[in-house]
């Protein structure tokens, strides 16, 4: 015990398990400035505090990168900003088409490269009083540039998300004028805007006759020369600069649009410049242009599966082949095990669409483990499929009870942790019949929305209960014995914004919720009680709730799994108040109540360290809102990045603490204890326990994986135990097999 405060006081851990990579924080010791600040450490597979300024890498090296393409085809509309035009702007109803092919791989959370291929055309048309030109030209570009999607800030749940670009593109132009129509004609632009066969005032010219441009850039403009610059190349390089949102329409199909502004390198697009002849000349700066386009991206290598990928940090898993993820079928049944609902079939089991063994007779016990099949109809059937009959529950009856039936009792197997105690409760009748008020802030017979998790876990606390539906959850904040204090909170909740909060209260481990009626009543009569209370003492009483926390308040708590099946509450029953969320995506998150401060979190983690869960970490939350903890009151000691994301599932259980063990009798007579005791002789690994209806049931071995324990359970059959069974333990404690196998994921 005394290491353990030693160790707590000085090296307080908070591994935070759902980073990239593990984090340190360091924070601030109030109690003694004169000492160095405590450090909130990292522990290693061994349990070894690892100090805070050691150089970690963490993540899997030497890993080859793969290549996960996206495939964008998009369309837009080309603008040309260069020498013509006296505001040297292009309106948007003059610009050409083009189109774009962008093949673009991520290389993290938040930066892609993207290669990318453009097509169209450009052009432009001044007709001013001293100067009528007109240009078309060609573009072919093809170039990278690193797009920054925000992803180190915004949540993978959010289906549309801005972005940014940089890049450098090469391109070429075959720039071209309009000159002549369709007959060979040269155009003279007058004055009155017409365009005439002639030059305005020249001999003849009253004889002109009108003429219409045909828009048919038949010119090469350089090798027109018209001012001297000879064959100059026509390519060069730009460099664009872009931003736009991009929307995911389907796991595969992304939406995208974007603007892109291209400085070039050249100014002869046009074939105008700051040089050229007369009224021709324009101005020093390059020429430039605009691509504003949609397109649709298409993921090559993410299917319907994609959410696996999106759960996890790209940092920390680069070099993941998760195609070969996807395609895994672990059992080897022809069911991929994304698909497969019963994990671990044997080895030539057939089985269903779903993975699962054959039950022919539909007995609950497949084909391959039915000793009887097909059962009666109408039978109860043990493990091995086999009818019990009349006669089986004769000799059951017989042999767990006398025959006066006196001693009757019965034992519970498979509820977790239900008979740990193997005592009863001691409860206060009047305090059991006392009303104990709160406010319901929100229920759901489903997933909690995350930006709703959020907000109900930064409320220090908040509290989760299960209606006698078994299916409702309700969210309750607070504990109060006067409710007119419960009011006042709730009245807070109402003008915060969360029009439906309620009060309600709990009575006999039981919740009720007040109708407004009902809630107007008791605050009325409550202050009628305290009136007369204080006019026959001569004091008022009052009510308060050490616990609440002040809007604003950070508030600091302990994850202890997140699991893809319902675990018991009472799994982490030496947590104290642990909250059960149940997410969108259908994973069920605990947590322990809210703290404070940084210090009482860490030091519930480091207790909850000894007690077996080794990877609980530390969270914060604020405003409706979880915060990384580097803006929490904490120091980052190391330069790696939170993972905020909230749908992750994990377990902070240490693996070790799970064992299965081989029931073969829960007995009550003693006679039956003794001869029991008698079959097991010479047996290594037998144990006995009392459970809380005063049975003794009796396990042989402990064993770590559920199949070496069955391997067990088929040798105690083979000696005479046909109805040995597997049970779990977490702790010594019995749990389902169903929370175990989800303990050790």
């Amino acid at each position: 015990m005394l290491l353990k405060h030693h160790f707590c006081f000085f090296l307080i851990s908070v591994s935070v398990a759902q980073t990239e990579s593990d984090t340190s924080y360091t924070v601030p010791n109030p109690s003694a400035p004169m000492m160095p600040p405590y450090s909130i450490e990292y522990f290693n597979d061994n349990a070894k505090a690892i100090p805070a300024d050691t150089n970690l890498e963490i993540g899997p090296k030497n890993l080859p990168p793969v290549f996960k393409p996206k495939v964008a085809l998009g369309t837009g509309m080309l603008s040309f900003f260069g020498d013509l035009y006296n505001k040297h702007y292009q309106a948007p109803w003059t610009s050409r088409v083009g189109y774009d092919l962008n093949v673009s791989h991520r290389l993290n959370r938040y930066l892609q490269i993207n290669f990318n291929i453009l097509f169209g055309k450009l052009g432009a048309f001044e007709n001013t009083t001293n100067r009528h030109e007109n240009f078309q030209s060609e573009i072919r570009a093809g170039g990278l540039n690193l797009v920054y999607d925000f992803g180190n800030f915004i949540p993978d749940q959010y289906r549309i998300r801005p972005w940014i670009s940089a890049g450098v593109t090469g391109f070429e132009f075959l720039s071209k004028t309009d000159l002549k129509d369709r007959n060979g004609e040269t155009y003279y632009y007058w004055k009155d805007g017409s365009i005439k066969n002639m030059p305005e005032g020249s001999a003849g010219s009253q004889f002109a006759k009108d003429l219409v441009r045909d828009y048919k850039y038949e010119t090469d403009i350089r090798e027109r020369n018209a001012d001297g610059f000879g064959k100059y190349a026509e390519r060069s390089f730009a460099f664009p600069l872009g931003f736009g949102a991009i929307m995911e329409v389907t796991p595969r199909i992304d939406f995208k649009v974007g603007v892109q502004y291209y400085l070039t390198t050249t100014d002869y697009v046009d074939g105008i410049t700051n040089k050229s002849v007369g009224d021709r000349a324009g101005t020093k700066s390059k020429d430039k242009f605009v691509y504003s386009s949609f397109s649709l991206q298409y993921d090559l290598v993410v299917d319907k599966k994609k959410a696996i990928e999106d759960t996890v940090s790209d940092a920390h898993y680069d070099g993941v082949d998760w195609l070969a993820i996807e395609n895994m079928d672990y059992d080897q049944d022809g069911v991929k095990d994304f698909d497969d609902n019963c994990q671990g079939t044997p080895p030539g089991v057939k089985v269903d669409k779903n993975g699962c063994p054959l039950d022919d007779d539909m007995d609950g016990v497949p084909n391959y483990m039915d000793d009887e099949n097909p059962s009666p109809k109408g039978f109860d059937v043990n493990m091995h499929g086999v009818a019990l009959t009349d006669e089986f529950w004769q000799s059951w009856h017989d042999h767990y009870f006398d025959s006066l039936g006196i001693d009757r009792a019965t034992e519970i197997i498979g509820n977790a942790f239900e008979l740990a105690s193997g005592t009863k409760p001691n409860v206060n009748a009047n305090a059991a019949e006392k009303r104990i008020y709160t406010i319901e802030l929100a229920r759901y017979e489903g997933g909690v929305p995350s930006d709703e998790m959020a907000f109900l876990l930064s409320i220090g606390d908040i509290k989760s209960t299960i209606l006698d539906d078994g299916s409702t959850v309700v969210y309750t904040a607070g504990t109060y014995e006067d409710v007119k204090l419960a009011k006042q909170r709730r009245d807070e909740f109402v003008a915060e914004g969360n029009k439906q909060s309620k009060v309600g209260y709990f009575k006999n481990e039981k919740y009720f919720t007040l109708t407004e009626e009902e809630l107007l009543k008791a605050v009325n009569d409550a202050a009628a009680s305290t009136t007369n209370s204080a006019t026959a003492t001569g004091t008022t009483s009052t009510n308060t709730n050490d616990n609440t926390f002040a809007k604003g308040n950070i508030v600091y708590r302990v994850q202890l799994g997140a699991y893809r099946n319902k675990i018991s509450l009472k799994a982490f029953s030496t947590s104290g108040n642990v909250v059960e969320l149940k997410t969108e995506e259908g994973t069920y998150r605990y947590v322990t109540a809210g703290y404070k401060t940084v210090m009482e979190a860490a030091t519930r983690k480091a207790d909850l360290f000894f007690m077996g869960y080794t990877d609980a970490f530390v969270t914060a939350y604020k405003d409706g809102k979880r915060i990384p903890m580097s803006e929490a009151g904490a120091t980052m000691a190391t330069k790696e990045k939170e993972d905020l994301n909230e749908n992750k599932t994990f377990s902070s259980v240490d693996k070790s603490l799970i064992s299965f063990k081989i029931q073969v009798g829960a007995l009550k007579k003693p006679t039956a204890v003794a001869d029991m005791d008698e079959r097991l002789k010479g047996l290594e690994g037998v144990g006995k326990q009392t459970t809380a209806t005063g049975m003794v049931r009796i396990t042989v071995g402990k064993y770590s994986g559920y199949d070496v324990a069955e391997k067990a359970r088929k040798e105690m059959e083979d000696k005479g135990f046909p109805e040995a069974f597997i049970i779990a333990t977490f702790k010594e404690e019995i749990i389902s097999l169903q929370e175990a196998m989800e303990l050790l994921k």
